[in-house]
Protein backbone atom coordinates (compact mmCIF):
# COMPACT_ATOMS: atom_id res chain seq x y z
CA UNK A 1 0.00 0.00 0.00
CA UNK A 2 0.95 3.56 -0.73
CA UNK A 3 1.66 5.86 2.32
CA UNK A 4 -0.66 8.61 1.31
CA UNK A 5 0.67 10.99 3.65
CA UNK A 6 4.12 9.85 3.03
CA UNK A 7 4.06 10.43 -0.89
CA UNK A 8 2.52 14.22 -0.80
CA UNK A 9 5.39 15.35 1.97
CA UNK A 10 7.80 13.91 -0.77
CA UNK A 11 5.95 16.03 -3.29
CA UNK A 12 5.83 19.04 -1.56
CA UNK A 13 9.23 18.47 -0.52
CA UNK A 14 10.34 18.97 -3.84
CA UNK A 15 7.85 21.52 -5.65
CA UNK A 16 8.27 23.74 -2.29
CA UNK A 17 11.32 23.52 -0.77
CA UNK A 18 13.57 22.19 -3.69
CA UNK A 19 13.77 25.56 -5.90
CA UNK A 20 13.11 28.33 -3.76
CA UNK A 21 13.81 32.16 -3.69
CA UNK A 22 17.38 32.40 -3.72
CA UNK A 23 17.48 30.11 -6.49
CA UNK A 24 15.88 32.98 -9.12
CA UNK A 25 17.84 36.00 -6.93
CA UNK A 26 20.17 38.42 -8.69
CA UNK A 27 22.56 40.14 -5.89
CA UNK A 28 21.21 43.42 -4.38
CA UNK A 29 23.95 46.04 -5.27
CA UNK A 30 23.77 49.11 -2.32
CA UNK A 31 25.89 52.17 -1.72
CA UNK A 32 25.61 55.03 1.16
CA UNK A 33 23.14 57.08 1.63
CA UNK A 34 25.87 60.11 1.27
CA UNK A 35 26.99 59.01 -2.49
CA UNK A 36 26.58 61.19 -5.10
CA UNK A 37 23.51 60.96 -7.45
CA UNK A 38 25.74 61.36 -10.48
CA UNK A 39 27.03 57.93 -9.46
CA UNK A 40 24.01 55.99 -8.69
CA UNK A 41 22.83 56.54 -12.13
CA UNK A 42 25.53 55.99 -13.65
CA UNK A 43 26.16 52.56 -11.67
CA UNK A 44 22.71 51.60 -12.72
CA UNK A 45 23.14 52.12 -16.23
CA UNK A 46 26.77 50.09 -17.07
CA UNK A 47 25.28 47.39 -15.79
CA UNK A 48 22.35 47.55 -16.05
CA UNK A 49 20.49 47.39 -12.51
CA UNK A 50 16.73 48.92 -12.30
CA UNK A 51 16.99 48.25 -7.90
CA UNK A 52 19.85 49.92 -5.61
CA UNK A 53 20.38 49.06 -2.27
CA UNK A 54 20.53 52.11 -0.09
CA UNK A 55 22.60 51.91 3.21
CA UNK A 56 22.42 53.71 6.74
CA UNK A 57 25.48 53.61 8.32
CA UNK A 58 25.85 50.27 6.90
CA UNK A 59 22.60 48.41 7.06
CA UNK A 60 19.82 48.53 4.42
CA UNK A 61 17.17 51.03 5.01
CA UNK A 62 15.61 51.85 1.50
CA UNK A 63 15.87 51.25 -2.50
CA UNK A 64 16.01 53.35 -5.47
CA UNK A 65 14.62 52.16 -8.89
CA UNK A 66 16.44 53.78 -11.95
CA UNK A 67 13.20 54.53 -13.08
CA UNK A 68 12.32 57.02 -10.81
CA UNK A 69 15.49 58.85 -9.99
CA UNK A 70 14.98 62.57 -9.54
CA UNK A 71 17.31 65.42 -8.09
CA UNK A 72 16.62 65.46 -4.67
CA UNK A 73 18.46 64.16 -1.86
CA UNK A 74 18.43 60.31 -1.38
CA UNK A 75 17.02 60.18 1.73
CA UNK A 76 13.82 62.15 0.75
CA UNK A 77 13.30 60.02 -2.29
CA UNK A 78 14.57 56.71 -1.17
CA UNK A 79 12.20 54.33 -0.62
CA UNK A 80 11.84 52.39 2.87
CA UNK A 81 11.79 49.07 3.33
CA UNK A 82 8.82 48.74 4.99
CA UNK A 83 6.88 49.42 1.36
CA UNK A 84 8.75 46.68 -0.68
CA UNK A 85 7.76 43.07 -1.01
CA UNK A 86 10.57 41.16 1.06
CA UNK A 87 10.63 37.13 0.88
CA UNK A 88 13.35 35.26 3.19
CA UNK A 89 15.71 32.94 0.83
CA UNK A 90 13.76 29.82 1.70
CA UNK A 91 10.16 31.27 0.85
CA UNK A 92 8.43 28.72 -2.29
CA UNK A 93 8.86 30.12 -6.50
CA UNK A 94 5.11 30.04 -6.03
CA UNK A 95 4.83 32.91 -3.21
CA UNK A 96 7.96 34.77 -5.45
CA UNK A 97 5.19 34.62 -8.19
CA UNK A 98 2.15 35.81 -6.55
CA UNK A 99 4.43 38.90 -5.09
CA UNK A 100 5.35 39.43 -8.66
CA UNK A 101 2.12 40.02 -10.04
CA UNK A 102 1.70 42.98 -7.65
CA UNK A 103 4.92 44.94 -7.73
CA UNK A 104 7.86 44.82 -10.39
CA UNK A 105 10.38 43.35 -7.73
CA UNK A 106 10.73 41.12 -4.75
CA UNK A 107 13.91 41.18 -2.39
CA UNK A 108 15.25 38.57 -0.64
CA UNK A 109 16.69 38.72 2.74
CA UNK A 110 18.82 37.17 5.22
CA UNK A 111 19.63 37.88 8.77
CA UNK A 112 17.18 40.67 8.63
CA UNK A 113 18.98 42.29 5.49
CA UNK A 114 17.86 42.20 1.94
CA UNK A 115 20.68 40.54 -0.21
CA UNK A 116 19.13 39.95 -3.33
CA UNK A 117 16.60 40.77 -5.39
CA UNK A 118 14.08 38.99 -7.96
CA UNK A 119 12.16 40.53 -11.25
CA UNK A 120 9.80 38.67 -13.66
CA UNK A 121 13.04 37.99 -15.92
CA UNK A 122 14.54 35.97 -13.13
CA UNK A 123 11.62 33.98 -13.74
CA UNK A 124 13.26 32.72 -16.71
CA UNK A 125 15.72 31.34 -15.07
CA UNK A 126 17.10 27.55 -15.59
CA UNK A 127 15.69 26.55 -11.92
CA UNK A 128 12.22 27.92 -12.57
CA UNK A 129 11.87 26.27 -16.30
CA UNK A 130 11.92 23.20 -14.22
CA UNK A 131 9.68 23.92 -11.81
CA UNK A 132 7.00 25.32 -14.01
CA UNK A 133 8.12 22.26 -16.33
CA UNK A 134 7.28 19.86 -13.59
CA UNK A 135 3.66 21.92 -12.71
CA UNK A 136 2.28 21.64 -16.12
CA UNK A 137 3.44 17.82 -15.89
CA UNK A 138 1.20 17.72 -12.51
CA UNK A 139 -1.40 19.18 -14.15
CA UNK A 140 -1.88 16.92 -16.86
CA UNK A 141 -1.26 13.80 -14.71
CA UNK A 142 -4.48 15.17 -12.54
CA UNK A 143 -6.76 15.88 -15.33
CA UNK A 144 -5.64 12.11 -16.86
CA UNK A 145 -6.50 10.31 -13.69
CA UNK A 146 -9.49 12.09 -13.23
CA UNK A 147 -10.85 10.69 -16.89
CA UNK A 148 -9.71 7.57 -16.12
CA UNK A 149 -11.96 6.89 -13.36
CA UNK A 150 -14.39 9.12 -15.46
CA UNK A 151 -14.56 7.09 -18.20
CA UNK A 152 -13.90 3.26 -18.52
CA UNK A 153 -13.42 1.74 -21.16
CA UNK A 154 -12.32 4.77 -23.11
CA UNK A 155 -15.62 5.91 -22.92
CA UNK A 156 -14.64 9.63 -24.16
CA UNK A 157 -13.99 8.22 -27.53
CA UNK A 158 -17.55 10.12 -28.14
CA UNK A 159 -16.51 13.19 -27.57
CA UNK A 160 -13.41 13.39 -29.35
CA UNK A 161 -13.26 13.90 -33.05
CA UNK A 162 -12.22 10.37 -35.63
CA UNK A 163 -9.40 12.58 -35.91
CA UNK A 164 -7.90 13.15 -32.83
CA UNK A 165 -8.80 9.59 -31.51
CA UNK A 166 -6.73 8.01 -34.67
CA UNK A 167 -3.57 10.34 -33.62
CA UNK A 168 -3.60 9.17 -30.22
CA UNK A 169 -4.11 4.94 -31.62
CA UNK A 170 -1.07 5.83 -33.62
CA UNK A 171 1.25 7.35 -30.65
CA UNK A 172 -0.27 4.28 -28.46
CA UNK A 173 0.87 1.83 -31.18
CA UNK A 174 4.26 3.47 -31.25
CA UNK A 175 4.54 3.23 -27.85
CA UNK A 176 3.74 -0.61 -27.92
CA UNK A 177 6.38 -0.93 -30.81
CA UNK A 178 8.96 0.31 -27.70
CA UNK A 179 7.61 -1.75 -25.34
CA UNK A 180 5.86 0.92 -23.45
CA UNK A 181 2.78 -0.09 -22.08
CA UNK A 182 0.20 2.84 -21.60
CA UNK A 183 -3.50 2.90 -22.02
CA UNK A 184 -5.03 5.06 -25.04
CA UNK A 185 -6.42 8.10 -23.00
CA UNK A 186 -2.40 8.83 -21.61
CA UNK A 187 -1.76 8.91 -25.49
CA UNK A 188 -4.30 12.18 -25.91
CA UNK A 189 -2.41 15.70 -26.09
CA UNK A 190 -3.18 18.15 -23.19
CA UNK A 191 -5.68 20.33 -25.53
CA UNK A 192 -7.67 17.10 -25.89
CA UNK A 193 -7.61 15.90 -22.56
CA UNK A 194 -9.21 20.11 -22.09
CA UNK A 195 -11.95 19.58 -24.73
CA UNK A 196 -13.00 16.47 -22.81
CA UNK A 197 -13.31 18.11 -19.24
CA UNK A 198 -15.31 21.20 -21.78
CA UNK A 199 -17.55 18.97 -23.11
CA UNK A 200 -18.42 17.03 -20.17
CA UNK A 201 -21.02 19.23 -17.66
CA UNK A 202 -20.56 16.44 -15.11
CA UNK A 203 -17.28 16.52 -14.86
CA UNK A 204 -16.66 20.84 -15.00
CA UNK A 205 -19.34 20.54 -12.14
CA UNK A 206 -17.19 18.25 -9.86
CA UNK A 207 -13.72 19.30 -10.73
CA UNK A 208 -13.14 22.46 -12.82
CA UNK A 209 -16.05 24.76 -11.78
CA UNK A 210 -15.38 27.25 -15.60
CA UNK A 211 -17.21 27.07 -18.44
CA UNK A 212 -16.10 25.45 -21.35
CA UNK A 213 -14.96 28.55 -23.45
CA UNK A 214 -12.99 29.28 -20.40
CA UNK A 215 -11.49 25.85 -19.68
CA UNK A 216 -10.42 25.80 -23.48
CA UNK A 217 -8.66 28.99 -23.14
CA UNK A 218 -7.02 27.89 -20.06
CA UNK A 219 -5.48 24.45 -21.54
CA UNK A 220 -4.36 26.21 -24.62
CA UNK A 221 -2.36 28.91 -22.03
CA UNK A 222 -0.60 26.19 -20.42
CA UNK A 223 0.02 24.25 -23.97
CA UNK A 224 2.01 27.75 -25.21
CA UNK A 225 3.69 27.91 -21.97
CA UNK A 226 5.02 24.24 -22.30
CA UNK A 227 5.99 24.56 -25.94
CA UNK A 228 8.20 27.85 -24.76
CA UNK A 229 9.57 26.29 -22.08
CA UNK A 230 10.31 22.78 -24.21
CA UNK A 231 11.75 25.24 -27.28
CA UNK A 232 13.97 27.17 -24.77
CA UNK A 233 11.90 30.88 -25.57
CA UNK A 234 11.08 33.61 -23.28
CA UNK A 235 7.71 33.25 -22.02
CA UNK A 236 7.17 35.81 -18.71
CA UNK A 237 5.38 38.15 -20.43
CA UNK A 238 3.54 36.11 -23.36
CA UNK A 239 2.35 33.05 -20.66
CA UNK A 240 2.34 35.53 -17.12
CA UNK A 241 -0.92 34.35 -16.48
CA UNK A 242 -0.49 30.43 -16.93
CA UNK A 243 2.45 31.25 -14.42
CA UNK A 244 -0.03 32.96 -12.29
CA UNK A 245 -2.27 29.88 -12.73
CA UNK A 246 -0.03 26.82 -11.90
CA UNK A 247 1.35 28.83 -9.10
CA UNK A 248 -1.83 29.14 -7.56
CA UNK A 249 -3.02 25.43 -8.03
CA UNK A 250 -0.10 24.01 -7.01
CA UNK A 251 -1.61 22.20 -3.56
CA UNK A 252 -4.08 21.17 -5.32
CA UNK A 253 -2.18 19.37 -8.02
CA UNK A 254 -0.21 17.64 -4.66
CA UNK A 255 -2.45 16.68 -3.03
CA UNK A 256 -4.07 14.40 -5.81
CA UNK A 257 -1.08 12.59 -6.63
CA UNK A 258 -0.29 9.92 -4.33
CA UNK A 259 -0.38 7.06 -6.47
CA UNK A 260 1.86 7.98 -9.36
CA UNK A 261 4.65 8.65 -6.82
CA UNK A 262 6.34 5.65 -4.90
CA UNK A 263 6.57 5.61 -1.36
CA UNK A 264 9.38 6.88 0.78
CA UNK A 265 12.33 5.27 -0.33
CA UNK A 266 13.29 5.40 3.62
CA UNK A 267 10.37 3.71 4.56
CA UNK A 268 11.21 0.34 5.80
CA UNK A 269 9.52 -2.80 4.01
CA UNK A 270 6.44 -4.41 5.48
CA UNK A 271 6.08 -8.59 5.80
CA UNK A 272 2.84 -7.86 3.53
CA UNK A 273 4.67 -5.67 1.00
CA UNK A 274 7.05 -8.93 0.47
CA UNK A 275 6.12 -11.41 -1.95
Amino acid sequence: MTDTSSTVRSLRRVFRESIVARDLAEPLASFDDTTELDTLREFMLDRPLSVLGIRHKGVVTGLLHQDQIDDRPISEQMLPLAEVAVVETTTPVQQVVGLLDETSFVLVSTLGQPVGVIMRGDLEKPPMRMWLFGTITLFEMSITRVLQQAFPSDAWRELLSPTRIEKAEQLQAERVRRNQQVQLVDCLQLSDKGQLFAKSDKLRELFWNRSRNEIRRIVKELESLRNNLAHSQPYTQENWNAILRLAGSLDGFLSNQTEYVATDSLQPYERDDIR
